[in-house]
């Protein structure tokens, strides 16, 4: 899968028990913390460069606010920002110039990844 693909294909679903997963081309149906997910797996192109990736710090799925109060993920990867809602790599000044993102000092560690990536295969 491309990003292009993921960008074009995706559709936000949201999920009653909170799990992430890696999409794929069969289903593109998820939220916030799966598009995270998928485009870092897209960005590293292996599950082994996924996890490289978070444990090293180069990526990293930000918890940020948002204007409606909820939470939401966004991926940082090499110095730029993707979410579901920009679609798009963007800086993170965008994402709060544009759809108000509140950033905090907290991101989700990665074994917090590994543990919501684990209930997601148990779910399903």
């Amino acid at each position: 899968m491309t990003l292009n693909e993921l960008e074009t294909g995706f559709v936000y679903t949201s999920d009653k028990m909170d799990t992430w997963r890696i999409l794929d081309m069969g289903d593109l149906r998820g939220d916030c913390d799966d598009f995270a997910c998928t485009a870092l797996f897209i960005a590293t192109g292996s599950l082994w460069a996924f996890w490289v990736a978070l444990i090293f710090g180069s990526a990293k799925i930000h918890y940020v606010t948002v204007a409606t109060g909820g939470g939401h993920a966004v991926l940082q990867f090499r110095g730029r920002f993707i979410d579901n809602w920009s679609r798009k790599y963007v800086s993170r000044q965008y994402m709060e110039d544009t759809y108000g993102h509140s950033f905090h000092m907290w991101q989700f560690p990665f074994w917090v990844t590994a543990i919501k990536m684990a209930l997601g295969k148990l779910k399903g």
